[in-house]
This record gives structure tokens, sequence and C-alpha cells, in this order.
């Protein structure tokens, strides 16, 4: 096998642009954060953009809101326990629940809801005690964990609360609860405190009467829904499944993807070539240094794969990514004021060398040879062309597409002779 060792740090596409000259007007920092800025192959006009907002353009409202943001992560960052905080997170998001129970559970546990504590400190209410219960200051930690109608809530639902060390914060004790249970218990923890607060508006607002009954009642039919609607809704095998899909026998799939090292600045691109028999005929990995963020790394991978297309002589391509935000900023008409924007337009200039690209968006289990790819390159810590021979993890996935995608026609065939041989035995 061959590598090509060609790890490209931003400074060399444009020389003028060095350390030197850089660090001797600012600090490190700075100049680390300049690298870092996508530049374009192609010599795009430069414009002014504003990364926070889909058009580019400043609003009042997006700068505020970003100062918000930076503030809330900035007490977050002060006050949590990131590897907990990280799992009760990647739970909720992934919990059988709809959206808005996630959202409020997710708001509600970063202080981000208009209970009376909120409220008092905007001088927008002279209420303080928490109207369910009628004892404490209603906050987030209130309404997160002590207040009584909630724990009396959870008793009644049997959420097992585990032992804690007195020394922890109310957040701390709720993660701790959290992913203590199994997920019906993650799930009925989430639907009490929607409801909870969902009743407590109306007992604020419309003046309804507070019954615990009727609480306990809705929050054990609504998880029961949720449970059947799950098992119901589910898919028992690969049939309803997206899957992996040759292309057509004149056009070459290529599928990208980047691993990125946030605290290195580092990524691994990725472009994986298969014909219409599922088989690799080219692959590539590249390594590139001093790049911002995950999402430049996804675009830098989508450049890279035009480029190796180019390379080869492909004339159609189908290109498929895991990154929606960077396909969608490839097609999009007009002028692009995203921080892509040099990436992008340079994408959409090596587009006209071809006879015909198509871009397409795909989930990440589509998208795994070229996931699989990404992590031996970043593993390996080395870049080429693997044609002479992908690794051993990356032919086993792209075996198992090849064979799921064929037992998928299969079982079309089938299922399309016997709708065949009823029809024939119909007319007969």
């Amino acid at each position: 096998m061959t590598f090509f060792y060609n790890r490209i740090p931003v400074q060399e596409i444009r020389p003028n642009w060095t350390t030197r000259v850089s660090t001797s007007f600012v600090d490190d920092d700075t100049a680390n954060r300049i690298f870092s800025i996508p530049l374009s192959e192609s010599g795009s006009e430069d414009i002014l953009v504003w990364k926070y907002e889909g058009l580019g353009k400043y609003f009042v409202r997006s700068g505020y809101r970003v100062l918000i943001t930076e503030c809330l992560q900035s007490n977050l960052h002060q006050s949590t326990s990131g590897a907990d905080y990280k799992g009760f997170y990647t739970n909720l998001w992934a919990s059988n629940i709809p959206g808005k129970i996630k959202i409020h559970v997710w708001r509600l546990f970063n202080n981000l809801v208009p209970h009376y504590g909120n409220l008092t400190c905007r001088k927008l209410s002279v209420e303080t005690v928490c109207p369910l219960c009628q004892e404490e200051l209603e906050n987030s930690e209130h309404l997160l964990w002590s207040c009584g109608i909630l724990q009396c809530v959870w008793s009644l639902l049997h959420i097992t609360l585990p032992s804690f060390d007195v020394a922890l914060d109310f957040k701390n004790r709720f993660v701790s609860t959290y992913l203590a249970g199994d997920d019906r218990q993650r799930r009925l923890i989430s639907i009490s405190l929607w409801c909870l607060w969902f009743h407590r508006n109306n007992l604020v607002h419309e003046r309804v009467k507070f019954s615990m009954s009727k609480v306990l009642g809705f929050i054990r039919g609504y998880d029961q829904d949720l449970g059947l609607m799950h098992k119901n809704l589910c898919p028992s095998s690969s049939l309803g499944k997206e899957l992996w899909r040759p292309p057509d026998a004149d056009v070459i799939k290529i599928n990208f993807d980047a691993s990125y090292v946030q605290e290195k600045k580092l990524a691994v691109t990725v472009a994986l070539a298969r014909d219409c028999r599922g088989e690799v005929v080219e692959a590539n990995t590249y390594l590139l240094e001093d790049v911002g963020d995950a999402f430049v790394a996804e675009a830098r991978a989508c450049e890279r794969a035009l480029l190796l297309a180019r390379m080869m002589g492909f004339r159609r391509l189908l290109v498929e990514g895991d990154s929606l935000s960077v396909i969608k900023y490839v097609q999009k008409k007009g002028v692009d004021r995203s921080v892509l924007r040099p990436i992008t337009f340079h994408i959409q200039r090596l587009h006209l060398l071809f006879d015909e690209v198509t871009y397409s968006f795909v989930p990440r289990t589509v998208n795994n040879a070229a996931h699989v790819l990404a992590l031996e390159g970043r593993r390996r810590r080395v870049c080429g062309n693997w044609a002479d021979g992908v690794p051993e993890s990356v032919r086993l996935a792209v075996k198992k597409d090849w064979l799921l995608w064929s037992q998928r026609m299969l079982w079309r065939a089938r299922l399309a002779d016997i709708g065949c041989r009823r029809g024939a035995a119909a007319g007969s």
C-alpha cells in the first residue's frame, strides 16, 4: 500500500499568512483562530458575514441571542461535571418522547423557563412562591427537584431515587436519578416535569384547580400511548430502513465524511468511491490541520470528494454525506453568506468540470463505510490513496452495505412474484 503524506496546514495554502507575521501582531490564540478560517482555492471575493444567522446578515435579536447563549454556556462550564451532563443530554435527546417534552426538560435544566424566580428577577412578577405546593420559592431547583408535589408524583410513579452524596447540588442529584433509571423511568421523569408545568400554568393563568389524580392518570396514559406507538411504528426488519444503494451503471457514488479532533483542530476527511456493483474503485483519506470546527471539516470532505473524482477522471457523480447542513449549502442557489462560503464556492466551481453531479443527504448508518474509513485514517494519522486495499474494517462495512441491499432486492423480487401469482390465480 502506498501512502501520500499530504497534511496541509492552512498556512501553506496562503504562503503570505505565516505564523511569524501573525504572532508578531496578535497572541497565539488569536493567531490560531486566524489560521482556522477556511480559505477558498478559487479566488472568491470577500464579503462580510454574520455567522450566527443562516442568511449571513446581522440582526439585533441575533446578537442578543448570541450573548445570552455565551453567558449560559459560561455558567454551565463553571458549574457542570462534564461526563455526567453529557450522558444526560445524550439520553434525553435519544429518548422516545415528543420533541416538545425534551425541549421543556432541557430549558428547565438550564433555567430557561419563565417561572416566578426568573420573572421576579426581571421585575415582571411580584409572586415568588410555587403555586403548586405553596411552600417554597419557585425556581429551577424547585421545579426540577425539591418541589413537594413533584416528589410525591415520583413516589406514586415508583421512580427510584439513588443514594446521594450530601454535597451534590440539585442538578447532579437530578442527573443521577435520571441516569440510574431504565428507559421507562427516564420517560416518566420527563413527562412528569412537562405535565406539572402544564398544570401549573393552567392553575396560574386559567384558575383550573390542581388535581393529583388527574396528573397521575395523564402521565400514565401518555406513557402507555408512547410505548404502544413506538412498538407499532418500529419496523421489525430492515425492510423499512434506509440503506446504501448502488448507483447507475455509468455513475460513480462517492460517500464523504470527516473525523474531527477539536482539541488539536485536526480533521481527517474521507472520500470513498464505489461503482454499480458496490465495489470500491477509489478511497482516499486526507489530513487537514487548523480546521475551525466539525462543520468546516465536513465541507472540506465534500470538497475532497470532488477533487478525487476529478483526479480519477469520473464524469457522472452521486455525492453522499451525513451532514445535512453542508449538503444544503452546496445546493443553495444565490450568494452563500455562511462561514463555509469559500469552500462551497470552490465546490461549485469544481462542479462545472463534470457532466453531472448530484448531492444527497443520508443518515449516518447509510454512510457507515466512509465513517469507518475516517476513524481508520484518524487512528493511523496518515493520509493517502487506499486503492491497493482498504482496511479490513472498511472492507467489511462495504460488504455489509452490498449484502443488505441485495437482500432487500431479493425480498422485493419475491414479493413481486407472489403478487403476480395471486393476480394470475384471481384472473383464472
